[in-house]
């Protein structure tokens, strides 16, 4: 084989294969999620978009994703500040004070599925919810 064209296959061939590495990487995908949650006993469904911008906040570093979330906050004029916000491997984990309440957070994300414990104190109560959400498609323009 010509030195250039195996440059250029070898070239090919790292490209090919860095792409499914790269894509594997992501915590979260956009598009429409569904949520399993349990709180005290009771299960309850919910269905959301996750927009191209959330997953990406997501993906990134702690700072991206703590700018984002709190950008999002500010806009819709929800009174809570972080305490801590941290995106480790496949794991984001935060901790937030929204008035008299404590709100921390531990989901882990698998791509199209995540699981998490969202935990609520308030007056000496706490209470858990437990998460478990999965991809489900595209958002509805």
């Amino acid at each position: 084989m010509v030195p250039s064209r195996r440059g250029a296959l070898r070239a090919l061939l790292l490209i090919l294969l860095a792409a499914p590495a790269a894509h594997a990487a992501d915590r979260v995908e956009s598009g429409k999620w569904e949520s399993a949650i349990t709180a005290d006993g009771a299960l309850r469904t919910t269905t959301y978009c996750i927009t191209p911008e959330e997953s990406a906040s997501l993906n990134g570093d702690s700072r991206t994703g703590r700018d984002f979330a709190e950008k999002k906050m500010r806009k819709a004029g929800v009174p809570c500040s972080f305490r801590s916000y941290e995106i480790k491997g496949d794991t984001v984990t935060y901790t937030m004070l929204c008035e008299s309440r404590t709100i921390t957070d531990r989901t882990v994300y698998h791509g199209q599925t995540s699981d998490g414990i969202k935990t609520i104190s308030k007056d000496g109560q706490t209470h858990e919810m437990f998460i478990r959400s999965r991809r489900i498609g595209a958002c509805s323009p």
